[in-house]
């Protein structure tokens, strides 16, 4: 089934803003094999720098595979994201996690 949507207006992201965007890289340690029709979920918890109660974001990219692959070793994968948590520089993340599904 299609669906079709006819966009009017589009609005530019707010880039003069300090932390506007973040870039978000995962690098795997070790090589992996997926199976085909299936995805790779990369997931990562951001803890901003606020001083006494710091903002945490989860924080989950889905890239979808056709084909069965292998990713090697050392692989870099970058996402970018809006900061609609508005969360302070410097930010760290933690909990960083590869999901997928086995050949």
């Amino acid at each position: 089934m299609a669906i079709e949507i006819s966009v009017t207006n589009a609005a530019a992201f707010n880039t003069s803003v300090s932390d506007a965007f973040f870039d978000i890289s995962f690098t795997n340690d070790a090589a992996f094999s997926y199976a085909g029709n299936s995805s790779i979920y990369y997931y990562a918890l951001l803890t901003d720098s606020t001083a006494g109660t710091a903002k945490t974001q989860q924080v989950t990219f889905e890239v979808p595979k056709t084909e069965q692959g292998t990713i090697d070793a050392s692989t870099t994968e970058t996402f970018t994201i809006e900061n609609t948590e508005e969360l302070l520089s410097p930010v760290t993340a933690s909990e960083g996690r590869i999901l997928y599904v086995a050949q």
